[in-house]
């Protein structure tokens, strides 16, 4: 049976309610921690500077074996993400906002102060205005 328009939108209320309560944050930074191993998997499967292979060096030949080194010892997925600081290069787009939300995270945990992340800093908002050129 087809749900009615109703129903759908009210769901999808219960589903963001769901995700906005404060207990949802746990379940919330492991998915963001599941987004971010995602990605540095993704980094490593394609070949380092000067055709160096990841799996060469680290022994890691599956996504098992990765998380595994990741999971090894507590510091490990904070390492590998702020590896990529301060401009992520190597990373596309999608996989420096997953690592940056990671380090966000940890950074928060730790209380530290926020830092921009550079990709938000390369693409301006619509609207948002620009700064003065200084040396013209």
């Amino acid at each position: 049976m087809a749900l009615s328009n109703a129903e759908r939108q009210r769901r999808y209320r219960q589903k963001l309610k769901a995700r906005a309560s404060p207990g949802a944050a746990g379940e919330l930074a492991r998915l963001a921690v599941e987004r971010a191993i995602q990605a540095l998997w993704g980094f490593h499967q394609r070949p380092g500077p000067g055709g160096i292979d990841w799996a060469a060096i680290d022994g890691c030949t599956s996504l098992a074996q990765y998380r595994s080194e990741l999971e090894r010892s507590p510091g490990n997925l904070i390492q590998a993400a702020r590896a990529f600081l301060p401009d992520f290069v190597g990373l596309t787009p999608a996989e420096a906002r997953a690592v940056a939300v990671v380090i966000e995270i940890s950074d928060a945990l730790r209380l530290a102060p926020p830092r921009p992340a550079p990709f938000h800093a390369a693409q301006p908002a619509q609207g948002a205005a620009r700064p003065a050129n200084d040396g013209d």
